[in-house]
């Protein structure tokens, strides 16, 4: 039996931000809970990931000027 996990599309509004697109390799688990957890959020995964990324690059600016 397989089952499939089928994410209900979203409109996109028109971003008026410039985006450049990356080809990544990321855990199949990691991005599974990625995934619900866009669905739970009602939020993109792009927006997902993009303040995780903010939110890493905050860390270590801070970890920096402690130093």
């Amino acid at each position: 039996m397989v089952i499939c996990y089928i994410s209900p599309v979203m409109p996109r509004p028109r971003s008026t931000k410039v985006r450049n697109q990356y080809g990544l390799r990321l855990d199949p688990h990691l991005m599974k809970d990625l995934e619900h957890l866009s669905v739970d959020s009602e939020r993109y995964m792009n927006e997902l990931i993009e303040e995780a990324i903010k939110d890493l690059l905050k860390k270590y600016k801070e970890k920096s000027k402690g130093k």
